[in-house]
């Protein structure tokens, strides 16, 4: 819109002085429009800045007119938004000159050469005309373009920022929580057509992926969302970007998954699924090969579809002598005889694969001479954090000394005083440890 109001600027009395607008009537601060060429319909409206007396001497050069409002502007953008309409030009009353007065055979060719001049200046007047138009045609671009990137903000939010547990959220809430980080430029909500946080997640109404309710007037919620929402199929996650100031996004969540291993019980069965002793499965994969082996060897009880006959390779890993077994029965009896494990996913680096049980990071409080207390934090190594830059953090958070000492099975951070509290809230939020396996004793 700056570009539109300069060039208006730039070229404005030159069109003026081209559509020979009658000057005699033209009084300083007098309300003017400005039109194109061939087109009666306002561009822009403002007031004479000069005289005609001012303009004649200036020799038609300079600022003529002081534009308030252009076309596609703001006030533009708050109305009913149309376009330009084609109207016939404005029919100004040309006859200026005085009546007795008549052109000179001496003045024919001075004539002829002004002619040539105003076809010349009408050519180059219907040039930046053209690249008004053009410049109108990006601004519309880009006001669709942000529109696009605030409404796909809130598609990726709703796929991977906010979650059930949350509902109902206030829509304000929402938005600066969740849609802001999830867009891919920083974009401002009244800089888009929807203008209101409020309008915007109406659209999503409309469209059935969010429900929205009225908890009192003026404050509304968001009470439901469907995920399964065909425009949220295609939306993807941000990748890793570096911010403007060079800091990095905020990493992923540290990811803890139950899986299981193939042990000597049940690893001739997942063999045929190109496993072997020692392999790691979660449970989606081990469900899908089960199922596949039951539904390939047509395994159902024609009877009962709830229930499947086993065959003696099923009945071994099954550890049962039962002929027949439920669909729950035969992933529950499976799951128990392979081996557990947990699969460790650490932003930028290989998941850890953790045999067994996984523990938790402990916290113990021992007494010192002096009824001094120290907090001593140990299984943390095994979630990436390093134990020298773990002291450091503590150290610094409580203001007191914190050390790295050697522990029973590998190295322990050791604080003075009760530092539960304060090393329990560093592991959860800056760490992102779930909450699950921070314990406190």
């Amino acid at each position: 819109q700056r570009r539109v109001r300069g060039v208006l600027r730039c070229f404005l009395l030159f069109c003026v002085h081209f559509e020979s607008i009658p000057f005699e009537s033209s009084v300083v601060s007098q309300v003017v429009a400005v039109c194109g060429q061939g087109n009666g319909a306002a561009l822009a409206v403002g007031i004479w800045a000069v005289s005609k007396d001012q303009a004649i001497a200036n020799g038609f050069k300079g600022k003529g007119v002081c534009i308030y409002q252009v076309y596609q502007d703001q006030l533009w953008h708050f109305g009913t938004k149309d376009k330009l309409p084609n109207l016939p030009p404005p029919d100004y009353s040309l006859d200026i000159v005085d009546e007795e007065s008549a052109p000179c055979a001496e003045d024919t060719n001075e004539t002829e050469e002004k002619e040539e001049e105003e076809e010349g200046e009408g050519a180059g007047a219907t040039e930046v005309m053209d690249h008004v138009d053009e410049i109108s045609h990006d601004l519309e671009e880009v006001q669709i373009n942000v529109d696009e990137v605030v409404m796909e903000a809130c598609y990726r939010a709703l796929k991977y920022s906010l979650k059930q547990a949350e509902l109902p959220i206030l829509t304000s809430t929402f938005y600066s929580k969740h849609v802001k980080p999830c867009c891919s430029t920083p974009v401002d909500i009244k800089k888009t057509s929807f203008k209101k946080v409020g309008v915007l997640l109406k659209e999503l109404e409309k469209e059935g992926i969010a429900v929205i309710k009225e908890q009192k007037k003026g404050v509304f919620n968001i009470t439901a969302f469907n995920i399964e929402h065909e425009a949220l199929r295609g939306i993807r996650k941000l990748k890793k970007e570096q911010t403007e100031e060079g800091e990095e996004e905020e990493e992923e969540d540290i990811a803890v998954i139950q899986a299981f291993t193939c042990n000597a019980h049940v690893t001739p069965f997942f063999s045929k699924y190109g496993k072997k002793k020692g392999d790691v499965m979660n449970r989606k994969q081990m469900r899908e090969s089960v199922t596949d082996y039951i539904k390939k060897n047509e395994m159902s009880d024609p009877s009962n579809k709830k229930l499947v006959i086993l065959d003696p390779l099923l009945s071994t890993i099954m550890k049962t002598r039962a002929t027949t077994a439920g669909w729950n029965e035969i992933m529950q009896k499976i799951e128990s005889n392979c081996g557990k494990c947990f699969v460790v996913s650490l932003p930028d680096k290989f998941p850890v694969v953790v045999k067994g049980d996984l523990p938790p990071i402990q916290f113990k409080v021992e007494k010192r001479t002096g009824n001094k207390k120290v907090t001593i934090i140990s299984n943390f190594e095994i979630f990436g954090i390093e134990a020298k830059e773990l002291a450091q953090k503590l150290q610094v958070l409580m203001s007191s000394s914190a050390s790295v000492v050697p522990g029973v099975k590998s190295e322990v951070v050791q604080c003075q005083g009760d530092a539960r509290k304060q090393a329990s809230k560093l592991l959860l939020e800056q760490y992102k440890i779930p909450r699950k396996f921070v314990a406190t004793q």
